[in-house]
């Protein structure tokens, strides 16, 4: 290699002195500025000191870096805890450490959330992973499923499906598979158990499991159960359902979820969930509804606001319902009561006044749910068994903590009022009775005085705080004691999280074929048993409409009008059921009214913006083109000469065939002349097919 040596001039001793006097001069302003003491040289020993452990968490690294000899205390607290749940708690530990000291932390962490953090993650461990390929490849990405984001859990759940199809592949070349031919459907049972083998461990329940264990399944179920197994949205839906209620179970868990936090859903649950709709929102302006068979279109954003997923119309048809029923009370008598069933204190996660509640069972707010709804099966399998009757409606709300509890409105007679109590007391109480307080606040019966208000008033405020908040501006919440309008979006946003169902009509008649007649409007059907009450529904008359199909205590089985359903097939080849009309049971399938005419679908909006339109639905009319005007003339004609005027026969006349009235007597059409004309003739004749138009030439 070749070095190349420069020589600097020689400096001059005029230079050497005009240097050292600028240095002497810039020392003198300065110097006073720079360090006192001298710069002691680094040692090569300097990097040598405790090693971090090899197990330090990111959370854990600011605590180790500052208390390192407290390690051994700290990490068993933080060790499993997700970082979006331990970075707030090694936060305040760190700062109580400062400033307390060691044994005010350590108490800290010992009573925070995170010890009830560690029993929420015990019931999501995946745990008997030998028999499962599936939980033990994606083991450690499932153990951390919280700490992901969407985009994260969409990519593994399409690895898991991708991983999913070929163990099905690779499990229909083993032996066990081929020597696995006993009985009727044995090749397909052995598939479909070895696809429960490895769901077992995740604790995701596999299509058509309840048909299983019936045995009732059949080999076309386990052939959809496979398909969807091996699908990526299949997949993505069930992670992202088990990632968010792993995240906000964690959060209740940590107190996260209380009124000195935020009350009824966590901050980031609402967070999401306000995203989540400005996501919606934006792909619905950017989509249209379009007839297929017509091409025309309507933006789809303007349909929806139309439709019930408006909150606001949302509110307006259940505040018509709530109205309704208490009209059928107040003409038949009845007597009305506004009941509140709470869960035990061992379903509550915090205290109303703040603190946890040390007797906490783990559970989610879906557990909650599910024990109510059994303590209301138990009420309402009692209340018919001893043959009492009751209608009206029951809202789910969350307490401030996340825990669901119901307000109920019903009606009945009063004769059986005091046994409805005793019955809904007895049931209430059936769990942990004798805890404090039971008595007093597991369940709460008020009856309802007209001189206090209406029926429909006691339940309008719940009714508005779980949908939208409507006139509660003024109101504070009395769980929260904050503004109850603004406590109406983290209601939403903790119901759409757990997926429970806010509102429920107990008894009366179903809102569904309420619904498909209003799609009819106006129009009559010439159905004496469905026109009255298609004239109710579309009116707005919930009180009618309830009386005409039988009132408020009618059974299903006794509906004068019902909603008639068309099977289809989904992506997977899977019958569902899709509403197409109602029909009347009494007359029978001949009463049958279509009331979705139109296919729409839902396409991307054209380069051009599609001009606003009317509501529409799938009863929408739309313009009529001159086939149908020609159709319609023909039946009118039809009604004139007195015979039939079906479909049938007018689709026949229109495309120029004969219809024969006697052995010597055709009818036919004839719009050679202006118009068209229906006219009689002795032999029939030789038609050709309609042109554009419409001018035919007929051969006598």
């Amino acid at each position: 290699m070749t070095s190349i040596t420069q020589t600097l001039p020689p400096i001059t001793n005029r230079a050497r002195s005009a240097l050292l006097s600028g240095m002497r001069d810039f020392y003198d302003t300065v110097g006073k500025f720079l360090p006192t003491k001298p710069i002691q040289p680094k040692s090569q020993y300097s990097n040598i000191g405790p090693k971090p452990p090899k197990d330090l968490t990111i959370i854990e690294r600011p605590l180790w870096e500052q208390i390192p000899h407290e390690y051994d205390y700290f990490h068993p607290f933080f060790s499993d805890a997700p970082q979006f749940i331990g970075s707030y708690f090694a936060r305040k530990y760190a700062t109580l450490y400062q400033e307390k000291g060691s044994k005010t932390a350590n108490t800290y962490l010992r009573t925070c959330g995170l010890t009830r953090c560690s029993e929420v993650q015990e019931k999501y461990t995946i745990k008997n992973t030998a028999a499962s390929l599936v939980a033990q490849a994606f083991y450690k990405q499932l153990s951390t499923l919280p700490t992901y984001d969407k985009i994260d859990v969409d990519e593994l759940g399409a690895k898991i499906a991708a991983y999913m199809q070929n163990l099905i592949i690779k499990f229909l070349e083993t032996d066990e598979f081929k020597l696995s031919c006993v009985g009727e459907n044995s090749h397909e049972l052995a598939i479909y158990k070895f696809a429960l083998e490895q769901l077992k461990p995740l604790k995701i329940t596999a299509p058509y499991y309840a048909d299983y264990e019936k045995d009732e399944i059949t080999a076309q179920q386990i052939v959809i159960a496979l398909a969807k197994l091996s699908d990526d949205k299949w997949w993505q839906n069930k992670l992202k359902r088990q990632w968010a209620f792993q995240r906000e179970h964690l959060a209740i868990a940590a107190g996260q979820v209380q009124k000195s936090a935020s009350p009824y859903a966590s901050r980031a649950c609402v967070g999401e969930w306000k995203e989540q709709k400005r996501k919606n929102r934006e792909w619905l302006k950017n989509q249209c509804i379009e007839n297929t068979d017509t091409g025309e279109q309507f933006e789809l954003v303007l349909q929806v606001d139309k439709s019930n997923a408006n909150p606001a119309i949302r509110r307006c048809e259940l505040m018509i319902r709530m109205r309704g029923f208490e009209d059928i009370a107040d003409e038949f008598g009845y007597t009305g009561a506004f009941i509140t069933l709470t869960a035990p204190s061992k379903y509550h996660a915090v205290h109303a006044k703040g603190g946890f509640i040390k007797n906490w069972n783990a559970g989610t707010p879906r557990d909650t749910q599910r024990y109510l709804c059994s303590v209301w099966a138990k009420i309402r399998a009692k209340l018919n068994r001893e043959g009492i009757k009751i209608f009206g409606f029951r809202v789910a709300e969350p307490h401030h903590d996340g825990t669901p509890h119901w307000h109920i409105l019903v009606f009945m007679r009063p004769e059986d009022k005091d046994q409805v109590y005793d019955i809904m007391y007895k049931y209430a109480l059936a769990e942990d009775w004798d805890e404090p307080g039971a008595r007093d606040n597991r369940i709460k019966f008020e009856d309802i005085e007209k001189e206090k208000g209406t029926a429909t008033g006691y339940i309008a405020k719940y009714i508005s705080k779980n949908i939208d908040g409507y006139q509660l501006d003024d109101e504070i919440d009395d769980e929260t004691g904050q503004n109850l309008k603004d406590m109406a979006k983290n209601v939403t946003a903790w119901a759409s999280r757990w997926g429970i169902r806010q509102f429920q009509q107990i008894g009366g008649a179903p809102v569904t074929v309420w619904r498909e007649l209003r799609r009819l409007g106006s129009q009559k059907v010439e159905s004496p048993a469905i026109d009255p009450v298609l004239a109710a529904a579309d009116a707005g008359d919930w009180a009618a409409y309830t009386q005409l199909q039988g009132g408020a205590m009618v059974q299903r089985k006794e509906l004068r009008v019902r909603v008639s359903y068309e099977k289809t097939q989904n992506q997977f080849e899977e019958e569902v059921k899709k509403v197409k009309g109602v029909f009347s049971p009494i007359i029978g399938a001949a009463s049958f009214i279509c009331t979705r005419l139109i296919k729409w679908a839902i396409v991307p909006k054209n380069r051009r913006d599609c001009a606003p339109r009317s509501s529409v639905n799938n009863c929408t009319e739309v313009k009529k083109s001159p086939t149908d005007d020609q159709r319609e003339e023909i039946r009118k004609q039809l009604k004139i000469i007195g015979l039939p005027d079906d479909d049938f026969i007018i689709n026949r006349l229109y495309l120029r065939e004969n219809i024969k009235i006697n052995d010597s007597q055709y009818l036919k059409l004839d719009n050679t002349l202006n118009g068209v004309h229906l006219i009689v003739s002795n032999s029939p004749s030789q038609t050709r097919k309609p042109v554009k138009n419409d001018f035919i030439e007929f051969n006598f």
